[in-house]
């Protein structure tokens, strides 16, 4: 699916969500832990429940998938980060970003409870 789309997608039906990227800081060797620090973007993203063939040809029956706008965004998701909203929390684990021009515009991220 172009990205164009995608974006038309989240901006109708999107919702008010949230990336949680966390930090793994420098190690303590006094205490013998490290210290993580948490960060929030807010964006409006498209949060759905897939089924085989929807959007990408590799998604499997009954997974879930978030589109996250790239422009303005602030970061770049990964995995391991989490997304917030709709009443639930939700773990990335897995990343795929669509370009145009060069530029990138959106974020189709696989997720998990």
């Amino acid at each position: 699916m172009r990205a164009y789309n995608l974006l038309k997608l989240t901006q109708r039906y999107g919702s008010p969500l949230t990336l949680v990227k966390t930090t793994t800081g420098a190690y303590d060797s006094s205490t013998g832990s490290t210290s993580n620090t948490t960060k929030n973007y807010i964006f409006t993203g498209y949060l759905f429940n897939s089924e085989e063939g929807i959007l990408l040809d590799d998604i499997r029956r009954g997974s879930s998938k978030c589109v996250i706008p790239a422009l303005n965004l602030g970061t770049v998701p990964d995995d391991g980060d989490q997304v917030i909203g709709l009443g639930d929390t939700k773990n990335i684990n897995r990343v795929q970003t669509y370009y145009s021009d060069g530029v990138a515009i959106c974020y189709v991220c696989g997720v998990v409870e």
